[in-house]
């Protein structure tokens, strides 16, 4: 148990030391030089919201974005096929604002997941220089995007990607978000991608704020209609593949969300992730139970053996609490869900192993109340999750 012990906390050392990194190496958004107050004219934005039975959120989501301030701002809402109020909300705002341009997705076209689907036909219809796409119920903050396009004119950035912060909801999601917090930014490797040396990138759903020209010259969104991890995809793609220069931020007041409202909601949206374990019982099975085994169960067997490997056990829980609380504390996560880490952990893995065991079941996933059979998965995934890379277009066959 002590050889056991000793492994998992160098580990966790490990992990702490990237959290460390983490922190220096990706800044706040509060934290950039304010936009200039004199500026002769801003770039247009084109706002991109896909939204499928988004009711709940929506109006006050878009409300936000819309009051930002940003001079030069158009929001193209996207009803994609919602069984709810979502278009007839969406509908209001257009009548409301001129700012808001309504699109009705009502059909899903073969070989599209949604979601993607939505924001492909959003950048049709998007005029600006640069796309922001953002999550249906997410809020900007009035100077946030000034700020931003200031900064990323200045550096000459192409894609700027926002971390937002998540309102604290009840103690179990609470902890998950800052248990996936820690998983996001560590396997995604975040300190890398504001690394131009690296070929690390990634986006996010809720804020990737791209050059038009970019997205439209790589076709990426017609790339990726099939990628279940799209919003890593992105960033990852424009900067493998298209030389984009990419930063990331943690948005904390300036870009914020209720990440889910129930654990419901939760477990809902873990069923996207179901086929990346290969739709295999086995490896669902290992990835959902190892890491709660090995973070948890190692420590509390350790501490009940007791003798040095209960010290070491001890060690184990301080360093990985300190991990959390230094990453919650960054993206102004729940502070209290990093105290209960182990509670989110378990119950990551338990959303894992439902979703995964799901996919093997059904061989494919539901998403959004779409089912997409494995074979239009597996064609259509571009992302390798461990090297982070994606597959890069094939080159048009020659004619004649």
């Amino acid at each position: 148990m002590l050889i056991v012990s000793s492994l998992v906390l160098l580990v966790w050392c490990i992990q702490f030391a990237l959290a460390l990194r983490v922190r220096r190496s990706v800044p706040a958004l509060s934290d950039l030089a304010p936009a200039p107050a004199a500026r002769a004219a801003w770039p247009r934005i084109s706002l991109i919201v896909p939204a499928r039975d988004e009711g709940l959120h929506i109006a006050g989501a878009l409300a936000s974005k819309l009051a930002c301030g940003y001079p030069s701002l158009e929001v193209v809402a996207i009803d994609d096929r919602s069984t709810d109020d979502t278009g007839a909300i969406i509908d209001r705002a257009a009548a409301s604002d001129p700012r808001v341009a309504a699109v009705h997705v009502t059909e899903l076209p073969d070989g599209w997941l949604g979601k993607v689907h939505a924001m492909a036909r959003g950048l049709e219809r998007a005029t600006g220089e640069w796309v922001l796409f953002s999550d249906a119920d997410v809020h900007v903050e009035p100077g946030a995007l000034e700020r931003v396009v200031a900064w990323a004119d200045a550096g000459g950035v192409d894609l700027v990607a926002v971390f937002p912060r998540m309102h604290p909801v009840g103690l179990l999601i609470d902890a998950s978000v800052v248990a996936m917090i820690r998983v996001l930014t560590l396997s995604g490797r975040a300190w890398r991608a504001n690394d131009d040396a690296s070929e690390i990138g990634m986006s996010v759903g809720a804020f990737t704020l791209v050059r038009r020209a970019a997205l439209v010259e790589s076709d990426a969104i017609g790339h990726l209609r099939m990628e279940v991890a799209d919003d890593v995809a992105l960033g990852a793609y424009l900067k493998q593949q298209c030389g984009a220069r990419c930063r990331i931020l943690a948005g904390r007041a300036d870009v914020h969300l209720v990440f889910m409202e129930s654990l419901g909601a939760i477990a809902r949206s873990a069923d996207k992730g179901g086929g990346m374990l290969g739709f295999s019982w086995w490896r669902t099975v290992i990835f959902a139970a190892l890491p709660t085994a090995l973070d948890v169960g190692v420590p509390v067997a350790a501490i009940a053996s007791g003798g040095a490997a209960a010290v070491v056990g001890a060690a184990i829980l301080a360093v990985a609490t300190v991990t959390h609380v230094v990453l919650a504390r960054h993206f102004d996560g729940p502070l209290r869900g990093a105290l209960l880490w182990p509670l989110g952990e378990a119950f990551m893995g338990a959303l894992t192993l439902r979703a995964g065991l799901r996919a093997w079941k059904d061989q494919g996933i539901y998403w959004r109340r779409t089912f997409y059979p494995r074979a239009v998965i597996d064609a259509g995934r571009r992302l390798d999750m461990v090297a982070l890379r994606v597959r890069p277009k094939e080159p048009a066959a020659k004619v004649g």
